[in-house]
């Protein structure tokens, strides 16, 4: 650095920065390290910046108080740049998106915590209709945040910050309007329910009374624990799998912290896996008349083709990632979406994961099935798909997925996300990671051999890639 040079950004914390601003889930960034308030100004000005001057922006958060103090920083940025906000505070993101698509807003935005790390603070927009952000919008708040071409308004144009009344009626009340109620009440479910810390706890209750849902509840919106939310969720599921039987509950379901992802216990108190999970909404979906399309990643398991046979419903496959799931959950005729890990997307009320909305269609659709949760999950399909990591530096990634589709041309493929390759045996996808140093190897055989097999072999294609290349690259 040259003498006299004028230094307006700390070198240290900023050399920690990304190249890329957005991962596979908005922003994320340790507290005050990668994420700090100013970074938080500047990334909600570059939104400001790429929306007109009269748009309108809904706020909401979980309950830390580092989430409380990036929702501000955001907040003093969108306002710089003469949009008005409406803060909803502490509320689960299926609210803010819900009022986003029914009032008209532009975007939107929550700030939560990493389920992986507590320290670690994620910041999720989306748009209309409550979909993520599309990939166009966000190269452009990249390009004005890297840039610093940032819209400044003088003040008589400062945004407005507003706090909407009722909110949480609202969503409660169109829900239930989506619902056959008197079918749920008729039925008189009796549920264990664990919040997860969330902020569900605001709005599950106001749902499940008109409901007559007689519901044991744990774990409110607030914690001072520090656990990695993986482990807040392995401890809760295990209480409740405990509560279960001894309330003699119909079954449980878990939250996670963001209110998005469910996760259920059935009556005897034995977890369900979240691959059997989606199959009994599609089992149960596929048995109730209804007609339309169904949305998966193109790394779900192909069962859901072979289930829905005959049902009359349309399976449509989209990349592996939420963005493209919600975008076509958000799409004419699609009345349900999901992937592995909880995550249920029921579009004709909010094209996007909500776990209140996905226990109450859960509930419509139990209602009239005479039949215990497992005994219903008894039926399904065991699953056979088998899924595998491999380190792989960023810089071998290009080369790895341009090798393999040259040694892959002349068998049957599928290249609308990573490469998936079909024989008789199942299939097998080389997927790399957006965001990590890793490879994902998925593997589905007729049988848990043959997907074993797959997955063999496509691990030893690619590690014999990575290892040949690097030999070349160091000779």
């Amino acid at each position: 650095m040259e003498s006299g040079s004028q230094i307006n950004e700390s070198l240290i914390w900023e050399s920690r920065a990304s190249t890329r601003l957005f991962g596979r889930d908005g922003v994320a960034g340790l507290v005050n390290v990668d994420l700090t308030p100013e970074v938080a100004v500047r990334i909600a000005a570059a939104l400001g910046t790429a929306l007109k001057r009269d748009a309108r922006i809904v706020a909401s958060r979980e309950s830390a108080a580092a989430c409380r103090m990036i929702k501000r920083a955001m907040i003093s940025g969108f306002t710089s740049t003469g949009l008005e906000v409406a803060d909803l505070r502490v509320l689960p993101s299926a609210v803010a998106r819900h009022l986003l698509r029914a009032e008209g807003y532009d975007a939107g935005f929550h700030v939560g915590t990493s389920q992986i790390d507590p320290e670690v603070v994620q910041i999720r927009f989306f748009e209309q209709p409550g979909i993520q952000l599309t990939a166009s919008l966000q190269k452009e708040i990249e390009k004005n945040y890297t840039r610093g071409e940032l819209r400044r308004v003088g003040f008589a144009d400062t945004g407005r910050i507003i706090y909407p009344a009722r909110v949480r009626e609202t969503y409660s009340q169109d829900l239930l309007a989506s619902l056959d109620v008197d079918s749920i009440r008729a039925r008189g479910f009796r549920l264990v329910v664990d919040y997860g810390f969330s902020a569900a706890s605001y709005v599950l209750p106001e749902v499940l009374g008109p409901l007559g849902v007689e519901a044991v509840s744990a774990h409110g919106f607030t914690t001072d624990r520090s656990d990695p939310g993986t482990a807040l969720l392995r401890e809760a599921i295990g209480q409740v799998k405990q509560l279960v039987p001894a309330v003699g509950a119909d079954f449980g379901v878990v939250f996670d912290r963001a209110a998005e992802r469910l996760y259920l216990v059935d009556e005897q108190g034995r977890e369900i896996p979240v691959e059997q999970a989606l199959l009994l909404f599609l089992r149960l979906i596929g048995s109730n008349g209804r007609r339309g399309k169904l949305a998966f990643p193109i790394t779900v398991t192909s069962q859901v083709d072979r289930l829905l046979e005959g049902s009359g419903l349309e399976v449509v496959r989209t990349p592996a990632s939420l963005a493209d799931l919600t975008k076509a959950a958000a799409e004419d005729g699609v009345i349900f979406a999901g992937a592995v890990g909880g995550g249920y997307v029921f579009p004709e009320f909010l094209p996007a994961y909500d776990a209140v909305a996905s226990l109450c269609n859960l509930l419509e659709l139990l209602a009239p099935v005479r039949r215990t949760l497992s005994e219903l999950v008894a039926d399904l399909p065991a699953p056979t798909l088998v899924h595998r990591q491999l380190p792989c530096p960023w810089a071998l990634k290009g080369t790895v997925m341009r090798v393999l589709t040259e040694r892959l041309r002349d068998r049957r493929l599928d290249l609308l996300d990573g490469i998936k390759v079909f024989d008789e045996r199942g299939w097998a996808q080389v997927l790399p990671d957006p965001d990590e140093p890793l490879i994902h190897i998925y593997a589905e055989g007729t049988t848990r051999e043959h997907s074993k097999e797959l997955e063999d072999e496509f691990r030893h294609m690619v590690e014999e890639i990575m290892e040949t290349e690097s030999t070349a690259a160091t000779v």
